[in-house]
């Protein structure tokens, strides 16, 4: 179970790696884009469905209980996830510009919401995300960058689990 969940979560932490690459490269904000948590669901979903359906069908009678599924997916969503962790600790190390265009974007994105985000927050939220904003560090970035995967795994997994799970009899 283990090995075959670490084959199905290298290549998704790879594919991780190569879109944030790509959508950096292409000026598309990685940190702050709304599409790439779509992304995530979706990478995540497809690597954990083939991931399981094959640990399924190398059991005997291809029984899957729900709790083998989720060990499942959770192996490969929190590996990949290290493995994009790791590279983008690296990533900040290299392209110093990262952080500062963060902050850009994410306060561009800010501002472009004030009026609507102040009347549904409040002045005092609108106030702390901005102060949050410009205090950002790599580090912090880092963190919540793997939460958000983390976070689509834990959707995710147990879906596909109940979906492909199938009961002796």
């Amino acid at each position: 179970m283990f090995k075959l969940s670490l084959k199905y979560a290298a290549i998704c932490g790879l594919l991780l790696c190569v879109t944030f690459f790509v959508s950096d490269y292409f000026g598309v904000s990685p940190l702050t884009s709304l599409v790439h948590l779509v992304f995530d669901l979706i990478l995540f979903g497809i690597f954990i469905f083939f991931g399981t359906k094959e640990f399924k069908s190398e059991q005997e009678n291809e029984i899957l209980h729900f709790w083998q599924g989720m060990t499942v997916g959770f192996n490969i969503y929190f590996f990949s996830t290290l493995v994009f962790a790791v590279y983008l600790m690296i990533y900040f190390q290299v392209d110093t510009q990262l952080l500062p265009d963060y902050k850009v974007d994410a306060m561009k994105l800010l501002m472009d919401g004030k009026d609507l985000y102040i009347e549904q927050m409040g002045e005092e939220t609108f106030q702390a995300q901005v102060t949050s904003i410009k205090e950002a560090t790599a580090g912090g970035l880092v963190f919540k960058s793997v939460l958000k995967k983390i976070m689509a795994g834990f959707f995710i997994t147990p879906l596909i689990s109940i979906i492909l799970r199938k009961q002796p009899k």
